[in-house]
């Protein structure tokens, strides 16, 4: 297997169960595996599997026998010590847990089970701008909760780009019929979003995607393997 590295690699993972953690956990150092006794068995779940996840990645795409070092930014953002790594995110909806890596630049990712919720349209006219609202009022009533999670998945991934919290949504602007998007504080933004089986995911970067790579995990033989790009949008910044 090359192990050449692409601009962007995604990698995600179905949990079978609640009670499921990887079976072989050998690049994860100790203190994951001793920091991922600190939480409750559903936290300990998806911090475990996702690191884990990480650590899958980063082996198949650079060698990393064990996964380097991380430390939590003065923002709040997770990021490997070593500088001369690739930025990473990881995300969680449901059963589903994604990874995505950046070989330059920054990354943001989100990742939601698609689902029905209360009050759908009330929660887009207050998080999103006029023009998403009016564009979702016009999507036929079947096909409103899916265009609502591409809007969030697209926005959160932004946010999670910038390492801002969820109450400075209202600071992006999207045109989903123009396919573009603005950052206050973001100047550049580069955007892909996918919906395929019932998750809803984007990811969001500092600079342009040349090459996209994705992968599936297999849970049981906790291997990865190449996995077809589903459709992407994509959503930039007008220059």
């Amino acid at each position: 297997m090359s192990l050449t590295p692409a601009n962007i690699t995604i990698a995600t993972l179905r949990l079978p169960n609640e009670e499921w953690l990887p079976a072989h956990q050998s690049r994860l150092p100790i203190s994951i595996q001793r920091q991922g006794e600190q939480f409750n068995p559903k936290r300990r779940q998806q911090f475990i599997s996702g690191r884990w996840l990480l650590a899958e990645l980063m082996f198949h795409q650079l060698g990393c026998s064990e996964l380097p070092d991380i430390v939590t930014s003065d923002n709040g953002r997770p990021v490997f010590t070593d500088t001369a790594l690739p930025d990473f995110n990881i995300s969680h909806s449901g059963e589903y847990i994604m990874v995505a890596l950046a070989q330059r630049g920054r990354i943001g990712l989100d990742v939601e089970h698609i689902r029905p919720r209360r009050k759908l349209m009330e929660l887009a006219q207050y998080s999103f701008s006029d023009d998403e609202y009016q564009w979702l009022t016009n999507l036929p009533a079947s096909e409103q909760t899916n265009g609502f999670w591409q809007l969030w998945t697209l926005r959160e991934s932004v946010l999670k780009l910038s390492a801002k919290g969820v109450w400075q949504m209202k600071q992006i602007q999207v045109m989903p019929q123009q396919k573009t998007l603005f950052a206050d504080f973001q100047p550049e933004l580069f955007c892909l979003t996918s919906q395929h089986q019932d998750i809803a995911w984007a990811i969001s970067t500092n600079l342009a995607v040349q090459h996209i790579e994705s992968w599936l995990a297999d849970s049981e033989k906790c291997t990865l393997s190449p996995m077809k790009l589903p459709e992407l949008v994509g959503f930039t910044t007008p220059k």
